[in-house]
């Protein structure tokens, strides 16, 4: 069987217990467990716990008693075994009728003659003192709730349950829809057709405060979608004016910027690390050139010793002053390279 039609038959017997034991109440939020107060024949009260395993209905429930009593069918951990617990049947056995069975054993037939006590009025029962009421938080509370079943799940003398009757309380009412009533074929379309699965929920639940909590969403969702829409011409005219203010001031900041640059290209032309070398490369050669020149017309005859030796000492100091400064110009480009090539990486 597939886990879909397990959690539907699942959910039919929790179903069909709460609307046979109003008093009853989920102590967790995957509705596994359930306690039921229960009030003896000699007065005293008591819960029973309702277990119900990962597997059921396959595997038969387990009941037990939170207050120990003395009854024959409750062993010393607390545990009832009745005929129809001992005799659990899948597809057969009913989790109501079970319950009921326990119930009618603890109160040894109070709950099967209808007989409820003076201090519970309109058939409700208190949790046991010092119990705490399952869906609250701290010690009991004096609220009441309904303990005993209703005829439906009272036990006849063919052990099947009598026709049911109008309980005392208001009953718990599903908004699950009756799967029974559908096919085999309809089933496997509810597990594999979401389009049929949201059709038969929607259906199930209309009028629920869930449907009334889904329609209030969409309700919200739909006015904030609205108030979206309305605000689209306002952000278009931001948008607008935006775009104004950044082409007006693109203009004004691109011709500053040019201004800037263009002074920065000619201080750098002029003042320029590398301009400044060439420029000493060029004195250097220059004046190499020009002593070589004095030389020439000197062995050539057309100088005197004394004029030469004055202009060639006068520009060889020249050629080594200027050499001397491009090489020290060499060493200063090369280490402000080389910390620069750092703080850039």
């Amino acid at each position: 069987m597939s886990s879909g039609a397990h959690v539907c038959r699942r959910m039919q017997q929790i179903d069909e217990l709460i609307r046979q034991f109003p008093g009853c109440r989920a102590v967790n939020p995957d509705r596994s467990v359930f306690d039921l107060p229960l009030e003896l024949k000699d007065k005293k009260t008591t819960a029973l716990r309702i277990t119900l395993p990962p597997h059921f209905p396959q595997e038969r429930p387990g009941l037990s008693v939170l207050i120990p009593v003395a009854h024959p069918a409750v062993d010393p951990t607390g545990r009832l075994h009745t005929n129809l617990l001992n005799n659990w049947v899948y597809g057969g056995s009913r989790l109501s009728s079970a319950v009921a069975e326990a119930v009618a054993a603890l109160t040894d037939g109070a709950a099967a003659n209808g007989r409820l006590s003076d201090s519970s009025p309109g058939g409700t029962v208190p949790f046991p003192s010092g119990y705490p009421v399952p869906g609250t938080a701290g010690p009991p509370t004096a609220g009441r709730f309904t303990g005993s079943p209703s005829s439906s799940a009272r036990p006849s003398a063919t052990g099947n349950p009598s026709p049911p009757r109008q309980p005392a309380g208001p009953a718990t009412t599903s908004t699950l829809p009756d799967f029974s009533r559908f096919s085999a074929a309809q089933l496997e379309e509810l597990i594999t057709d979401q389009t049929a699965f949201k059709a038969v929920l929607r259906e199930a639940t209309k009028g629920s405060p869930m449907a009334a909590t889904l329609e209030d969403i969409r309700v919200k969702n739909r006015q904030l979608a609205e108030s979206n829409l309305s605000k689209q011409n306002a952000i278009n005219e931001a948008r607008n004016q935006l775009a104004v203010v950044r082409s007006s001031e693109y203009t004004l900041i691109k011709s500053r910027f040019d201004e800037l640059y263009e002074r920065q290209t000619k201080v750098v032309s002029t003042l320029g690390g590398v301009v400044w070398r060439e420029k000493l490369e060029e004195a250097v050669s220059a004046a190499d050139s020009a002593s070589a020149a004095v030389a020439n017309d000197f062995m050539a005859g057309g100088m005197s010793l004394d004029d030469f030796v004055k202009q060639h000492v006068e520009l060889r100091t020249q050629h080594h002053v200027l050499d001397l400064k491009r090489q020290a110009a060499e060493q200063l480009l090369a280490d402000s390279t080389a910390t620069a090539v750092p703080m850039l990486s």
